[in-house]
């Protein structure tokens, strides 16, 4: 009890200075906002992530899949390029990487799971949008992915041999570093790249996996022209004397072959993998990267999945206290312990910002939020997150600056 009133009284001295946190905004945002906690209220403690490093409107959570990830450990992390205005259509992954735009998203995704299926919806942003390319349209064609994970057995799969396989429409390319190898660098286990209808391509050599394994993978993958789309990680479990590549669909292609995209991505000779073992590696088969911390806060940790959804806290009496020409404050009220920021629209222009956080878990919060400009309409919300990563979004309060 005495180490947690000790803990209290350091954050309480903490929390009185007016912290100026610099906000996180788009390329094209001129503005300045920031978020500054004023709350003179007990802090409750530190929270054990660092919420500033994943921001909400440069945060895409899997828009395939609404399967949940096990844990804030579990997920794929993913760096995403799109062909920009006067660039070259390339066939190849790694041209993408080399000669494309790199996105400035965080994208996180629960497993690689996509059958083949026509891809309109894009890449939703957690604030509201989707991605755009230079021409200001949806992005849904002529983009890559890099996703890096960790692939382990977890709870329900066997320790033994196995041999993994991609299902992609268009190119994919899986690297991984096998433990069990003296090697430390990265070698490729399948190579599926090139623009083809979904093709199914098996690894060129068996994985041995046990129950400690944790294996490091990069799967890179590309989109394109629309509108077709499938990228898919399988793997079965084998006998150790097992010739890879020897299943009869290794290397056959066909966008109505494995899945029908015209009717809601109907089984077909999926089946027919299925029945020979093959199964699609689940979400509780990845963890993130070791490499992922970010050691500009050693207080909170960095390395989590920032889409994993805890406990969400209610948000009540969300109001403004004073607004002073261009610098308004806001208060609110959470049910369990937050650490809180502010989501600001500009209604003028549609531009998102929102700010940081000092990352101190509090029940009554206040910001003032300041850099806005005059005459101008904007939105406020407050979003919450709690310690083990829910989060929540405050009714929305809309504000004419002077």
């Amino acid at each position: 009890m005495k180490k947690l009133s000790h803990l209290n009284k350091t954050l309480a001295i903490i929390s009185l200075f007016i912290l100026t946190i610099s906000c996180t905004k788009n390329k094209q945002n001129d503005e300045n906002i920031t978020g500054t906690s004023t709350s003179a209220s007990e802090v409750l403690g530190v929270s054990q992530y660092n919420i500033n490093s994943f921001p909400l409107n440069k945060l895409v959570c899997d828009p395939f899949s609404t399967d949940p990830v096990p844990s804030p450990k579990h997920g794929i992390k993913a760096s995403l390029w799109y062909r920009g205005l006067g660039q070259l259509r390339y066939y190849t992954v790694m041209d993408y990487l080399l000669h494309t735009t790199h996105s400035e998203q965080n994208l996180f995704f629960s497993s690689i799971n996509v059958p083949t299926r026509l891809f309109s919806t894009g890449f939703p942003i957690e604030t509201g949008g989707s991605i755009e390319d230079d021409n200001h349209e949806k992005l849904i064609e002529y983009f890559a992915l890099k996703m890096e994970s960790q692939l382990t057995l977890g709870n329900t799969s066997e320790p033994g041999t196995y041999e993994l396989a991609i299902l992609s429409d268009d190119g994919a390319v899986l690297k991984i570093k096998d433990p069990a190898s003296t090697s430390n660098s990265f070698e490729t286990l399948i190579n599926n790249d090139g623009d083809t209808p979904t093709k199914m391509k098996c690894s060129n050599r068996l994985l041995e996996i046990t129950s400690e394994s944790q294996i490091p993978l990069e799967l890179y993958y590309y989109q394109g022209p629309k509108y077709h789309i499938a990228n898919m990680l399988i793997w079965r479990k084998v006998s150790s004397n097992s010739t890879p590549g020897s299943d009869p669909l290794c290397n056959h292609a066909g966008n109505k072959l494995f899945f029908d995209p015209d009717l809601d991505s109907k089984p077909l000779a999926w089946n027919d993998l299925a029945s020979r073992g093959w199964k699609v590696i689940s979400p509780e088969n990845f963890l993130l990267p070791n490499n992922n911390q970010d050691t500009s806060s050693t207080s909170s940790d960095s390395n989590f999945n920032a889409c994993y959804q805890g406990e969400a806290p209610v948000i009540s009496n969300f109001q403004v206290v004073e607004q002073l020409a261009t610098d308004i404050s806001f208060s609110w009220t959470t049910d369990v312990d937050s650490t809180g920021l502010m989501l600001v629209t500009n209604l003028d222009t549609g531009i998102k910002t929102t700010t940081q956080t000092d990352n101190l878990l509090r029940r009554n919060h206040s910001i003032l939020v300041t850099g806005l400009q005059p005459q101008t309409r904007y939105r406020f919300q407050a979003i919450a997150f709690s310690n083990s990563l829910g989060r929540t979004f405050s009714e929305a309060i809309d504000v004419t600056t002077f």
